[in-house]
């Protein structure tokens, strides 16, 4: 047995000991096991064999998993957790159907850099990296792409009449997604935004919550009036 095996058996016996060693818990299922022998095997024939045919296809249209709707439509998202044949390769995709006037909210990737192309419709596409940076945003057409590097907030916003759509794709299986407004108003103790936000009580913090929209979100109010919706 190599170093390496060894390592990933090893490994595997701590995480099932640790699972049945927590009295909550109620074994794997088959799709749990599953995956975690994809993550361990050592040679992609062995994940092969694990995998059928179909296990190699996802529908964007039809899955009802990775989908995040909003009033401004949808995203719909390929990774390890809902697509294992992604598991041990380093991709995923996402898929986003923007309304009319409507946003992909604000964002970050935290393990991953995303190339975002234009599938159908024209996008407003903007990316901040890190403080001291300058801002970053271009109107993206049908047929072009950009890069939003990992962790670098970001949004797409079709700011046209009709719908849009855009396909995204990441150098991580597991590339992950923090909504920045979101997060900050909501995920954060409200005392810690309200020490970021001067002048503001933690009363004042928590209304703020009230405003947040689901992902993707309505956008700007020029574009709706522009567009009579």
């Amino acid at each position: 047995m190599t170093r390496f095996s060894a390592f990933v058996a090893l490994f595997s016996i701590v995480f099932v000991a640790q699972a049945l060693a927590d009295k909550s818990f109620d074994g794997f299922n088959a799709t749990q096991l599953r995956n975690l022998e994809l993550k361990t095997a050592i040679t992609e024939n062995q994940r092969l064999s694990l995998l059928d045919n179909k296990d190699f296809v996802f529908n964007f249209l039809t899955t009802k998993t990775g989908v995040s709707k909003g009033d401004g439509g949808r995203t719909v998202a390929a990774t390890a957790a809902n697509f294992p044949a992604l598991i041990g390769h380093n991709v995923a995709m996402t898929v986003g159907f923007i309304g009319p006037c409507s946003i992909n909210l604000p964002h970050i990737h935290p393990r991953a850099t995303e190339i975002n192309f234009i599938a159908q419709g024209k996008f407003e596409a903007g990316f901040f990296q890190e403080n001291g940076a300058r801002f970053i945003v271009n109107t993206l057409h049908k047929g072009e792409m950009t890069v939003f590097p990992q962790g670098a907030i970001h949004f797409e916003q079709n700011l046209n009449c009709e719908p849009a759509v855009f396909v995204a794709a990441f150098n991580n299986e597991d590339p992950g997604v923090s909504t920045i407004g979101d997060n900050f108003i909501r995920g954060l103790p409200a005392d810690i935004v309200s020490a970021s936000l001067r002048g503001l009580s933690i009363k004042q913090v928590k209304e703020l919550t009230k405003f947040l929209p689901k992902n993707p979100a309505i956008g700007i109010k020029e574009c709706r009036k522009r567009c009579g919706l």
